[in-house]
């Protein structure tokens, strides 16, 4: 009995907690869900990229119930520690973390060979760590030990099911999310194959997972390469036929990676010039001031003036509702940002992560305490305020800081260019032929490398 409530207590924490991350990031595209059983014994290993926000992307991919294994640390941590708990994560203890517990990550792979063993789904990140870059890190055996034991043990039908997640901008509020599902290990087939030689087949089921995840992640051979990759994103726009595809720049920027990789080995030279021309670009930009993705330098000096004036039109039209949203959500704002990036870790790893944990507390006691105030003073309109006006003020003041933002930057450059119009002729021209020769070498790689046809973008359910 006991259990059964912790199950049913569990099972409405995963599902407030999936509603809130759904909320940070409202389009996820999730390709290969059809790939993930919902009957089999399943061990989910995905890339890691952003701390605990990547075990629910995963748990709405696979619409079941899904166990993950986490660093030990994470446990004893004030904020994060009890909704893991709550979750029923198993810890993971490793030699980084402190070498005198490495013999108790044995007891947790036991743990989740068990959850295996019951039918049930268990996931994992088999690279043993979180990583903000374009690249896959090595995989470690744990995963494979967990399936094989579970499958020695009696478990019938043990897939390893590797998934790719890449975020459009993991930090930033109401981006996307691509999730691709790789075909799945049959840990059973393989064990045959192997002659039930465990240590065979844990290698075997290491290898061809890293083989598979490779094809579902944004990873490069060489992480030296990562700066052009990001500057390739902006040179070589998604096709035109993807302007509705939420997560157009991710599969853009998968392109890239693997188009990067193939030149790289096939050729080298070819690659390398190119690389050197981007670099020559990048520089002659900062030597103006300019970055590259700079408006200026993607339209025409007209197209320019044009889009300014709209976005200022935009912006003194949302002008009333963008301060309203400031004003009132300025307070939880600050003190959400204040709270969390003292929790943060370097780079990006954790920032959407401690934002929700401490985020959906703040704005709720704002809001109830706002509630409390606005029922003293304006009872007829406090719950149309709270529950429309307010939200939506929000909303319209998030993305109006950023359109401010853009424009300001834009007008800056424009103005700039303006009387330097000969160096902006240049700077667009070396744009155009750099566009023209990376959409050359795309169009070569695609014709060697035609995409997956199985690859089928579902919406989570």
């Amino acid at each position: 009995m006991a259990n059964l409530e912790s199950g049913e207590q569990r099972g409405l924490i995963r599902r407030a907690v999936r509603w809130f991350v759904s909320i940070y990031y409202p389009r996820i595209e999730i390709v290969g869900a059809e790939r993930i059983s919902q009957t089999q014994p399943i061990l989910l290993c995905a890339n890691h990229n952003n701390s605990l926000i990547d075990p629910v992307i995963i748990g709405i991919a696979a619409r079941r119930p899904v166990r993950f294994m986490a660093k030990a640390p994470l446990f004893d941590h004030p904020v994060i520690g009890p909704p893991m708990s709550a979750l029923g994560m198993v810890p993971a203890y490793r030699g980084s973390d402190d070498a005198k517990q490495v013999r108790r990550n044995l007891e947790s792979l036991d743990d989740g060979a068990k959850v295996l063993v019951d039918g049930h789904a268990m996931g994992i990140f088999p690279e043993g760590k979180s990583t903000d870059h374009a690249h896959l890190e090595m995989i470690r055996s744990g995963a494979a030990r967990m399936a094989i034991q579970a499958a020695e043990e009696g478990a019938k039908g043990v897939q390893v099911v590797p998934i790719g997640l890449t975020y459009e901008r993991k930090e930033q509020f109401r981006s996307a999310v691509l999730v691709r599902v790789a075909k799945p290990i049959d840990v059973d087939q393989l064990l045959q194959r192997s002659a039930d030689d465990s240590r065979k087949a844990r290698r075997e089921v290491t290898e061809e997972l890293e083989k598979r995840l490779k094809q579902v992640v944004v990873h490069l051979e060489e992480p030296a390469w990562e700066p052009w990759l990001e500057d390739l994103e902006i040179l070589v726009p998604p096709p035109a036929d993807e302007a509705d595809k939420p997560s157009r720049m991710m599969w853009q920027r998968k392109r890239i990676a693997d188009a990067m990789n193939y030149f790289f080995e096939h050729d080298r030279p070819r690659a390398e010039t190119v690389a050197a021309q981007i670099e020559q670009y990048r520089e002659q930009l900062r030597a103006v001031g300019l970055r590259i993705d700079s408006a200026a330098l993607s339209r025409s000096g007209l197209s320019t003036f044009l889009w300014i004036m709209w976005s200022l039109i935009g912006l003194s039209i949302f002008f009333l509702p963008a301060m309203l949203g400031t004003l009132f959500h300025i307070i939880p704002f600050v003190l959400v940002r204040q709270v969390a990036s003292r929790m943060d870790q370097p780079g990006r790893l954790t920032i959407s992560t401690h934002r929700l944990l401490v985020g959906v507390p703040i704005y709720l006691v704002w809001y109830i305490a706002s509630a409390v105030v606005l029922l003293f003073y304006f009872r007829q309109a406090t719950w149309g305020f709270l529950i429309v006006v307010a939200p939506f003020a929000g909303l319209v003041a998030l993305y109006y800081w950023r359109l401010a933002r853009r424009t300001i930057t834009s007008l800056y450059h424009g103005v700039r260019l303006f009387f330097a119009p000969t160096k902006w002729k240049q700077l667009r021209q070396q744009s155009r032929e750099l566009h023209d020769q990376l959409s050359e070498l795309a169009r070569e790689y695609a014709h060697k490398t035609p995409p997956e046809s199985s690859d089928v973008a579902t919406k989570p359910g």
